[in-house]
């Protein structure tokens, strides 16, 4: 997941940045104080928004999530933007109509895209990190821009609060816009059953960043894709993966991306054995210089073909046979952390007197895999 969008954990030392870029109009030990509590309270994850390609880190939003409940994984968005000034574009020039923009201390022009691209980030924080399930974000009625921005960003509006906020000192109605977790546009999971189990593939439209392997009756443990599993039917309400006659594998998501609709498509097609290669796109979401350099080179084993840890220290090394001796562990331990394994073909290597070791979806997946690809045919599963 990548963005040009930084959200940096707000700091009481941040009190005169936040003043110069007009995000509160309180004086700046008034901004201190607020900042004090605010971060000393656990119902409350505060945040400064700054573009990644901006060397002088101007700030276009004080951005955070309040109210946030443990027991129900709620979160409520708190927004405000840079002080917006009038603008007189290009577009409107000759009429002489000023058109509101967003400007920040520097000069820079805070567009509509950049709000939206703050509050995904937002979004992905709460979901992905702090492992919430559902967001909800109060708009002002007259605020039309952020509720656009809402449902840009793919949220819902779910009803129109009478009297809900207060500005200045006048109540005004709001729309409230929601979320889910498992309803995030831009990065999902998705549920493919193969004859051992079901296998989660996770991602967004540019890139797949994780592939596991389950079990029938195997209990989800990661939050998300417990979320997602129970929402879309593959496992019952405690999270265990639900059998193929039990699961609801056969739906497809149309709302999943576009690259893991892609694995998923190619993934049913390995399994059917229509397909020996994949053209999915992968993105490792962790991993040192060195494993990386692993995965790349595990891209280039041919499909129904083993090599060993050796050989692949080997290619590493120019054919140093020494220093691939010395290596060979490294890359055990390599391929065990692959990310995305059968896209990254981890499975295809074994130890050097045949053994197999080292598989993330662990060993008998492993034998599995080459049995379907070396043989042809699938051992019946017990």
């Amino acid at each position: 997941m990548t963005s040009d969008i930084s959200l940096s954990p707000v700091r009481i030392l941040d009190a005169p940045r936040m003043k110069a870029a007009g995000l509160s109009d309180l004086k700046i030990h008034e901004i201190s104080s607020f900042l004090r509590e605010t971060i000393s309270d656990p119902s409350k994850c505060m945040y400064l928004a700054t573009m990644t390609s901006d060397p002088g880190q101007e700030l276009i939003a004080f951005v955070g999530l309040t109210s946030i409940l443990a027991v129900h994984q709620n979160a409520v968005i708190f927004c405000c933007f840079a002080s917006a000034h009038p603008k007189t574009t290009a577009a409107n020039e000759d009429a002489g109509k000023p058109q509101p923009v967003t400007i920040c201390s520097g000069g820079q022009q805070i567009t509509k895209e950049m709000k939206r691209k703050v509050i995904d980030a937002l979004l992905r924080i709460a979901f992905f990190s702090l492992n919430l399930h559902r967001i909800i974000w109060i708009i002002p009625a007259s605020d039309a821009e952020n509720g656009e921005i809402a449902l840009a960003c793919g949220m819902r509006q779910e009803a129109v609060l009478e009297e809900a906020i207060c500005i200045g000192e006048t109540f005004v109605d709001a729309g409230q816009f929601s979320l889910l977790a498992s309803e995030y546009p831009d990065y999902a999971v998705a549920f493919v059953p193969f004859p051992r189990g079901v296998i989660s593939v996770r991602g967004s439209a540019s890139a797949v960043e994780g592939i596991r392997f389950y079990s029938y009756g195997q209990k989800i443990s990661d939050p998300f894709e417990k979320r997602v599993a129970i929402r879309t039917g593959a496992a019952d309400a405690s999270g265990t993966i639900f059998s193929m006659a039990e699961g609801q594998y056969h739906q497809p998501n149309v709302h999943l991306p576009e690259e893991v609709c892609r694995a998923v498509r190619e993934l049913k097609e390995y399994f059917s054995k229509a397909r020996t290669n994949f053209s999915v796109r992968v993105n490792f979401p962790y991993g040192s210089d060195f494993q990386r350099h692993v995965w790349q080179e595990l891209q280039k084993i041919p499909y129904g073909t083993t090599v060993s840890y050796e050989d692949i220290a080997l290619a590493l090394t120019g054919n140093d046979k020494i220093a691939a001796r010395n290596l060979s562990r490294a890359v055990g331990s390599a391929c065990a952390d692959n990310p995305v394994p059968i896209l990254i073909p981890c499975h295809r290597v074994i130890g050097k007197d045949g053994r197999l070791v080292g598989f993330s979806g662990g060993v008998e997946n492993k034998e599995f895999l080459l049995e379907h690809e070396i043989f042809g045919f699938f051992r019946a599963v017990q």
